[in-house]
């Protein structure tokens, strides 16, 4: 006999079997969990949790051994970064304000103009907000796409003011006019 017809090929653990699941461990439909499932459920969804607070005392953990091999320097420029990376995000957000201010009175929906428009090009390099370029490009981009601007109220098809009908003549009233006598 071969060797190669008497070997076994059951897969290591952790490897894939490349067969399909069987029908019984798949669930054919949505069907409620019933009070074991939902205790299975519930313990997983405790242990889910308990380790993601472990995850986060390690990191926290191992950030404190690498801040330890780190210079005054090192640990003063990431702090710089990070500051400079909260400072752009607020100056951001703060032009994404202004702009929806701005198109408020032109735009259906303010946030499409500042979703159409790149907020980082009305900051200056002292930080400050460009209003009047901002008002400028509202007004480009309202040219460009019409679509975005607010609808004028539809028209009124009441057909105009009401009046009261005259008084409606009745046929004695009409022969009284005729021998005029009314």
């Amino acid at each position: 006999m071969s060797e190669s017809a008497t070997e076994s090929t059951t897969p290591q653990a952790g490897e894939p079997t490349g067969q399909p699941a069987s029908a019984a461990s798949a669930p054919a439909d949505d069907a409620p969990l019933g009070p074991a499932g939902e205790k299975a459920l519930s313990e997983w969804k405790q242990r889910a949790r308990a380790a993601e607070r472990t995850a986060k005392e390690h990191a926290a953990r191992l950030q404190e051994i690498d801040d330890l091999d780190k210079t005054e320097l090192q640990k003063a420029n990431e702090a710089l970064t990070k500051t400079q990376e909260r400072i752009v995000a607020m100056t951001e957000r703060a032009v994404r304000a202004e702009v929806k201010a701005l198109a408020s009175t032109a735009f259906a929906d303010p946030s499409d103009a500042a979703a159409f428009l790149n907020v980082s090009e009305f900051v200056s390099d002292d930080g400050d907000v460009d209003s009047e370029g901002i008002e400028k490009a509202l007004a480009d981009l309202l040219k460009r796409k019409p679509h975005l601007g607010k609808t004028a109220a539809p028209p009124s098809f009441d057909g105009g003011a009401r009046s009261t009908a005259a008084k409606p003549t009745s046929m004695t009233d009409l022969i009284r006019k005729q021998a005029g006598v009314a």
